[in-house]
């Protein structure tokens, strides 16, 4: 049975998602509603609570058990990200799907690696039309300032972590 993943992350990577998952199929380019982008070291998306931008951009993937599987152990599933049901809406409005993604465990803001954010920029890009490139920037760019915003007031979320202790 095949199921509708929603990435939003590191697997929106052509090439990662090949690696982990070959029988995967890419289905849509779109957006979760409701849902915006957050850094916690790593992309995690969270609601939009009347932010600029109420909708992450996403890749929506056909995936089998075996890809399920696979990304279950890169996102270190159940002990770092659960699962989660979202709405995904394609850029061309035409399709909608109900898909899961994995959403993070843990709370607070911490700022992202560098190369880890060009990776989720570059591999939403690869698969978006250039009219969206843009707002795929605004979004990321808006979820790294929060980050550093946050650190940098030293909010009491920036030091919340729910899970297991090898998150760090």
């Amino acid at each position: 049975m095949k199921r509708i993943y929603i990435a939003y992350g590191a697997n929106t990577n052509r090439e990662a998602m090949r690696r982990r998952c070959p029988n995967a199929k890419q289905i849509g380019v779109g957006f979760i509603e409701g849902q915006r982008f957050k850094f916690n070291n790593v992309a995690d998306v969270v609601p939009h609570d009347g932010a600029r931008y109420k909708n992450a951009p996403a890749v929506a993937w056909e995936i089998t058990p075996a890809c399920e599987k696979a990304l279950d152990r890169f996102e270190g599933f159940p002990s770092l990200y659960r699962k989660e049901f979202v709405t995904f809406r394609e850029t061309r409005g035409r399709d909608e799907y109900q898909g899961f993604i994995y959403k993070m465990n843990y709370t607070g803001f911490h700022t992202p690696n560098p190369m880890y954010v060009d990776g989720i920029r570059t591999g939403l890009k690869g698969f978006f039309d250039a009219g969206y490139w843009d707002r795929i920037d605004d979004s990321i760019n808006s979820a790294i300032i929060e980050s550093f915003r946050m650190e940098e007031i030293g909010s009491p979320l920036t030091n919340k972590r729910i899970g297991g202790s090898q998150w760090r």
